[in-house]
């Protein structure tokens, strides 16, 4: 690749930068700026792939699922406890989304915000000291985050509450309905009989070396004398009978006619199988239970549907905590409008006095909103949603009035993060500061490559205008409309924001496959910002570059010159470590 560097750029323009696996995040909107399109072809030995950030066709191509299938082959590595929601496609999908779809109510966000504010309660304690007095360096924000998400998805999706360590009482005893099957009265924090590892250690270990457990298999993970690798199998396999456990517990709820209240993910997999009382056989897993009918879900299929809840309900939305924080850090003005905002909506209420129908709504539809929406905006969960055509079937589509033509057996790369960077479909101003642009390629002339939440505050936005006929803010579904599939038509973001046109934000996917925990992931951000936020300030780390007492003795030039360097750290970091 290097050697290929030194040709002349009329040889290797456009299509040399394509090459990089990471070209997507590296370069962003650039080289569609460069094709003049918003959807291209790459055609390879390898096969053939579309790139598209083009908001009509991403709307057609999401809701055309049959049309445009999931490319289920390259999620093998999720099938870790068996197939899940994620990883099939067709009447199978069909299937799990409509079993696993059910907890993910209104109603069962209370109990998501609830344990946000306890567990953002908790962290925050853990940073600042029982005092509450701040001022001093975290150093762990990106461990912390995913630690909270975790703690909120164990205890709203599986009735696990784990305490936060050196905060919450070690000794503390939870709750009936706080228990983990199987470990009798101990917390998570104990060892169970029969395991070797806590619930919570496990859990998090097991994430913590996902890759080896994804990569390699079991035997091997036996096998090889290295630590990680023996790790990785130890976390997995004590996770798998803490599942296991809970699975029992649940079925000999069922047995008993008990229901318990509130989100119950386990619950609705159990009721997907088929377990009733008058179908429960022998306990889990003396063999391999098989369905008893095509509608519903094997034993595998219920662990690998917890599994993938667990998964890919605790990283992203801590990624989205982590980076809210170091914008805000990085942006003070847009800090202080939110603290402003939640002034306003909080009026000096406690956090034991905040409530759901009351505040949520006002933290969605104002600047804590807008400020998600944006963190969601430039670092999207995924950079781009895979999707493709099936062998011999051939689709078309319509972009800008032209119908196109996509080959059977195309795959399809749905460019969230580029799409969300596409002037046609965002109000934008010229650059803050046009002698040091936020990317060194992308969107020069514009402010899309910056942070700036303001941009979804429908006075600031309609006052930008979109010359070009793109906004889009009247087309609201004011109340959210499910199928038989779960599948939420609201919009993601609140009626009085910015309403970008279908296809043009798709954090969370779009159509039948949209994330089914969108709401859940919107509901903890912002319990956690506004617990934060309503009580502190957040400023960036210098401790590279000087010492408090260095800083204090420093003028304003300094002060700022030092500010500088971390920031600029910070921002190379955000821009070029997550290819």
């Amino acid at each position: 690749m290097p050697l290929l560097y030194k040709l002349p750029s009329k040889w290797t323009d456009p299509w040399l930068d394509l090459l990089n696996p990471e070209w997507a995040w590296k370069h962003l909107h650039a080289p569609f700026e460069k094709l003049g399109t918003d959807i291209f072809l790459t055609v390879s030995p390898g096969g053939n792939m579309v790139w598209c950030a083009n908001a009509s066709a991403i709307s057609q191509i999401t809701t055309r699922r049959n049309d445009f299938p999931k490319p289920i082959e390259i999620y093998g590595s999720v099938d870790l406890f068996g197939k899940n929601v994620v990883t099939t496609e067709g009447a199978v999908w069909r299937q799990h989304r409509k079993i696993t779809s059910p907890p993910f109510t209104e109603k069962n966000n209370h109990l998501v915000w609830a344990e946000s504010l306890h567990q953002a309660r908790s962290m925050v304690e853990s940073w600042v000291g029982p005092d509450g007095a701040g001022n001093k360096t975290i150093g762990k924000v990106a461990d912390d985050t995913m630690r909270l998400s975790l703690h909120v998805i164990s205890r709203a999706g599986f009735g696990v509450r784990l305490l936060w360590p050196g905060i919450e009482d070690a000794t503390e005893k939870t709750d009936r309905s706080a228990e983990i099957p199987g470990a009798g009265q101990e917390t998570s924090t104990d060892v169970p009989k029969g395991h070797t590892m806590s619930y919570t250690d496990a859990l998090g270990s097991l994430l913590h070396n996902i890759l080896w457990v994804m990569l390699l298999p079991r035997w091997l993970l036996i096998a090889l004398p290295f630590k990680p690798t023996r790790k990785a199998y130890q976390s997995y396999s004590e996770w798998d009978s803490y599942m296991k456990e809970m699975y029992a517990a649940k079925k000999a709820e069922v047995l008993a006619g008990e229901e318990r209240e509130g989100m119950d993910l386990m619950g609705a997999l159990v009721k997907g199988a088929g377990i009733t009382p008058e179908t429960l056989g022998e306990p889990f897993p003396s063999e391999k239970r098989q369905a008893p009918s095509d509608h519903t879900l094997t034993d595998d299929e219920i662990l690998g549907n917890a599994f993938v809840f667990i998964l890919a309900g605790h990283e992203t939305t801590a990624n989205s905590i982590h980076f809210s924080l170091l914008y805000l850090a990085l942006h003070v003005q847009p800090q202080r409008r939110l603290q402003k905002d939640l002034d306003s909506v909080f009026q000096g209420r406690s956090i034991s006095e905040w409530d759901y129908e009351r505040d949520l709504p006002n933290l969605f539809g104002g600047m804590a909103g807008a400020v998600l929406n944006e963190e969601l905006r430039l670092i999207p969960p995924v950079i781009s949603i895979p999707k493709k055509t099936a062998d011999g079937s051939p689709q078309t589509l319509l972009v800008d009035g032209k119908k196109v033509y996509v080959e059977g057996g195309t795959q399809i790369s749905l460019v969230a993060a580029i799409t969300h960077r596409n002037p046609r479909y965002w109000p934008h101003s010229p650059p803050s500061d046009p002698e040091h642009p936020a990317h060194p390629e992308s969107n020069l002339d514009n402010d899309l490559e910056e942070f700036k939440p303001e941009r979804w505050l429908l006075a600031s936005s309609s006052a930008k205008g979109m010359s070009n006929g793109h906004a889009d803010v009247h087309h609201q579904v004011d109340k959210a409309e499910t199928d038989d599939l779960g599948v939420n038509t609201a919009a993601d973001t609140a009626a009085n924001l910015f309403h970008p046109l279908k296809g043009a934000y798709i954090p969370f996917s779009e159509g039948f496959r949209a994330c089914l925990g969108r709401r859940f992931a919107q509901v903890e951000v912002l319990a956690v910002l506004a617990v934060i936020f309503s009580q502190y300030s957040v400023e960036l780390a210098v401790d590279e570059y000087a010492t408090d007492e260095e800083v204090k003795k420093m003028d304003e030039s300094g002060k700022r010159e030092v500010w500088g360097r971390a920031a600029t750290q910070a921002k190379t970091l955000m821009r070029t470590g997550m290819g």
